[in-house]
């Protein structure tokens, strides 16, 4: 599927660029056609301006023809009066080889068409007509010079453009790549998603099964005495519940339905409240678990998934600490708001931290599995920091400990 996206991509932009390309060469083409035409019909009226100099008062044409030595053009050209009666009167050429037969043709043509100015595609001519004094002057151009010059600018854009047209595929290969690995990265993920939610699902499933059969097999004995089995599919069922909790809260940031917080939370109030209660939590790990919270720290954002974002890094923070370490739980007041947990455990490895973030990573999965996490919490922190406009980062050293920061935008006061 994504090799079929990048050759769509590489087929569309080299449409859109051989068009664009394309586009500009005709519109150059026709303004260069239309600059050979006024061209001609500059020669045109100096043709008759000549011819009027030349030829007054009018003679008869004796069927040779008068070569002007004033005007010299590049463009084969010829002057004729004829009068009222389509009488052919006299004849300049100006560079151009002609005949009495041609003239006359010419002439002739020129009148049954009519009107000022016009072509004679038959004869390969321009003309252009001026009344005077009762008769009518014609100049006529050759049109093979303009002609040429329309075909070999033409030629020469479609030349362009073929030899343009593989540098642009070209482009857009490169830029394909380029553009569809984001698609190619998103595509593996949402597979691994997939294959890791399926993963994690089917142990809890697994469990319920498995306690659901052993229930089925006693269906005389009272639920007191099976309340081993009971309490096992509660404790799965929880599980599952919280694990499809998580999932439907991550697919919906992914899809765009969550919008950014417009609520005033006051943040102080919201890291006192997560730090009590974890209070138990750290004395029963037998760990010391302190707090440097500035008061008054107010963001916009969703108190509640503050609250989760909270709880997610002091529940970390404890569960990796090690027994007799020290949490500490720190807000400060800056251009917004930095919530940072430290914890003094074993520093996480330095090829660990770059995937902490990703869904359903587990630094060390055996303690995680141990602890009942599925890998989904840091994942979790990180979406509603990026909801709130912030953003989440780890630093972990030997002889430093790990700590969480988070940084928050400023409450913005109307």
């Amino acid at each position: 599927m994504l090799k079929k996206l990048r050759w769509k991509f590489i087929l569309v932009i080299t449409a859109l660029l051989g068009g664009m390309l394309a586009a500009a060469l005709a519109v150059q083409t026709i303004s260069a056609a239309r600059q050979y035409q006024e061209e001609t019909e500059r020669v045109l009226r100096a043709v008759l301006d000549q011819g009027e100099a030349a030829l007054d008062p009018l003679r008869p044409f004796a069927g040779g023809f008068s070569q002007d030595e004033e005007l010299r053009t590049g463009i084969p050209a010829f002057y004729a009066v004829s009068d009222s009666w389509g009488r052919v009167g006299v004849a300049l050429s100006f560079n151009a080889s002609l005949d009495e037969e041609t003239v006359f043709r010419a002439v002739e043509g020129a009148l049954a068409a009519g009107g000022e100015s016009g072509r004679l595609d038959e004869m390969g001519l321009r003309f252009l007509a001026r009344s005077r004094g009762g008769r009518l002057e014609l100049a006529f151009a050759d049109l093979s010079w303009e002609r040429g010059a329309v075909r070999r600018q033409a030629l020469t854009a479609m030349l362009i453009l073929a030899a343009a047209l593989p540098g642009f595929f070209g482009v857009s290969a490169l830029l394909s790549r380029r553009l569809v690995r984001p698609v190619e990265e998103s595509w593996r993920r949402q597979q691994q998603f997939v294959a890791d939610a399926s993963h994690e699902l089917k142990t809890p499933l697994t469990v319920l099964l498995a306690d659901t059969e052993i229930l089925l097999s006693h269906p005389g004995d009272t639920i007191e005495s099976q309340r081993r089995w009971v309490e096992h599919l509660r404790e799965e069922g929880l599980r599952m519940k919280g694990l499809v909790e998580d999932l439907l809260f991550l697919a919906r940031g992914d899809a765009g339905d969550r919008g950014r917080p417009r609520e005033r939370t006051d943040l102080s109030q919201v890291c006192e409240g997560c730090v009590m209660s974890f209070e138990p939590v750290a004395f029963e790990a037998g760990l010391t678990l302190e707090s440097s919270v500035a008061p008054g720290v107010e963001v916009m954002g969703d108190g509640e998934e503050l609250r989760r974002l909270c709880a997610i890094l002091v529940d970390n923070a404890c569960k990796y600490c090690g027994p007799g370490g020290t949490v500490t739980v720190r807000l400060e007041r800056g251009e917004g708001a930095a919530l940072t947990v430290h914890n003094t455990g074993e520093p996480i490895p330095a090829e660990a931290q770059a995937h902490l973030f990703e869904r359903f990573y587990r630094a060390d999965a055996a303690r995680t599995r141990e602890t009942g996490g599925y890998g989904l919490g840091l994942s979790i922190a990180a979406a509603i920091a990026e909801r709130h406009g912030g953003k989440i980062a780890v630093r972990s050293a030997a002889g430093e400990g790990t700590a969480f920061t988070v940084t928050l935008p400023p409450e913005k006061r109307g």
